[in-house]
């Protein structure tokens, strides 16, 4: 589903890409979908397969880089 990412018709700022806010480890795991699926097979490849990473949305897989690598962020 999350192959390309989509312009953010809304307008709402990520803090993750700006720079403030939140206290992210790895901010160049949230700049693109190509670098949240590489962070995710990175994370647990057996788990985080091609097919399962196809099935997930963006917004899935910010989550699931948040959970293994910021859980007392969340």
């Amino acid at each position: 589903m999350a192959n390309t990412d989509t312009a953010n018709v809304l307008g709402f700022v990520d803090k993750r890409k700006s720079g403030g806010g939140l206290p992210v480890t790895t901010p160049a795991n949230f700049t693109s979908v190509s670098a949240a699926r590489t962070r995710l097979a990175a994370i647990d490849g057996t788990y985080y397969t091609s097919a399962r990473l196809d099935q997930m949305t963006l917004n899935d897989m910010v989550y699931a880089i948040r959970t293994a690598d910021e859980a007392a962020g969340i």
